[in-house]
């Protein structure tokens, strides 16, 4: 079985002891909905555009803002295709987490197959890599240098499985959850299960990690952001201590130090821009609104989707279509969402 090897350091211990204050500040700040709705859409934007930029994307953050948007960009199929799957994935993360799904290699077959939709062959696109894999860096002058090769492709399965039955493990012993998520991550990219797609999957699995254990933030943490920001510091963190080829008993030590060092620049972030926006700084009767369980799920759909229709809130929240209508209403009525469209084909948007 997996069984990574680690030592924490004081200054580790240090920052999850931080890492966790901030969260307890995160969560009970007063922020105003529409305020909330807000920070969730640019840090899904900010996800997406950091993490498919990490793979070579190159579409612009407000380009990738226009995408998720429904709107047209002057780009190539791929990268749009690229965010577009992204988004969709993870929008699968939050639904599964918020019905604190556990992490099954089915779960994760499922979620490369949304984020490789029309990347891959369709043989290749939600299954593990059938042949071995080599990460291969461009010297200049025609010059390679081997980084990195995967496992045996035919070891693959089992040490997704040795991985998974690990997270159980960790759980029964109460592993902090940030740990946690930091040896998964880098095990996991170095398994490296699929043909391609290994980085944005391994992320989004990180998050969804996450999201099951509460550890959301509030959804406004954006951990890609410090991965993107040195994309090479990113990669040269996740060879520490690892040769050009797989082999089981890597120290996981100087990982750990950067995962939870760039934990703690992400969450401060978090906090601070949460902290803006508290209702400390407004008091008028219209911006103190207060909304049920039912408006909440409906304003975390468009957090995630940018824009729905009364058919995806009945859906959602399994009420009758008027109902779903009535509610719709209400958040217009409080200023949060404005339909566009008429009749049949109405669609409800984030108030700007």
């Amino acid at each position: 079985m997996f069984k990574p090897s680690f030592t924490i350091s004081p200054d580790v211990l240090s920052a999850i002891s931080e890492i966790t204050e901030t969260k307890v500040i995160v969560e009970r700040s007063r922020v105003l909905p529409l305020n909330e709705l807000h920070l969730k859409r640019q840090a899904l934007i900010r996800m997406v555009h950091t993490s498919t930029s990490i793979e070579g994307n190159k579409l612009a953050e407000y380009q990738v803002d226009r995408v998720l948007s429904g709107m047209s960009v002057a780009a190539d199929d791929k990268s749009i295709m690229e965010v577009k799957n992204y988004q969709e994935a993870v929008k699968e993360v939050e639904k599964l987490a918020e019905r604190k799904e556990k992490l099954t290699l089915d779960l994760i077959l499922k979620i490369h197959a949304i984020t490789m939709k029309g990347l891959l062959e369709k043989e290749k696109t939600g299954g593990f890599r059938p042949a071995d894999i080599y990460i291969i860096d461009e010297m200049g002058g025609g010059k390679e240098k081997l980084r990195f090769k995967g496992p045996d492709a035919k070891d693959v399965p089992k040490l997704i499985k040795e991985l998974l039955e690990w997270l159980k493990h960790a759980e029964k012993d109460n592993l902090h959850p940030v740990l946690k998520a930091g040896l998964f991550h880098s095990q996991f990219v170095h398994i490296h299960p699929f043909s391609d797609g290994n980085g944005r999957v391994t992320r989004l699995l990180t998050t969804y990690l996450l999201y099951s254990d509460d550890w959301d933030f509030r959804k406004v943490i954006v951990l890609e952001e410090f991965y993107n920001k040195n994309r090479q510091d990113y990669y040269n963190a996740l060879a520490y201590n690892w040769e050009t080829q797989y082999a089981p008993g890597a120290d996981f030590t100087d990982w750990l130090e950067y995962f939870i060092a760039g934990f703690l620049v992400e969450a401060r972030k978090a906090r601070d821009v949460i902290n803006s926006l508290g209702f400390n700084l407004k008091d008028s009767p219209k911006e103190q609104t207060y909304l049920d369980t039912d408006e909440i799920k409906i304003l975390d759909m468009l957090s995630g989707k940018f824009k729905i229709t009364s058919d995806e809130v009945v859906d959602t929240i399994k009420v009758a279509k008027r109902t779903a209508q009535l509610k719709l209403k209400n958040l217009v009525d409080k200023d949060l969402i404005e339909p566009k469209g008429r009749g049949p084909s109405t669609y409800y948007v984030v108030k700007e």
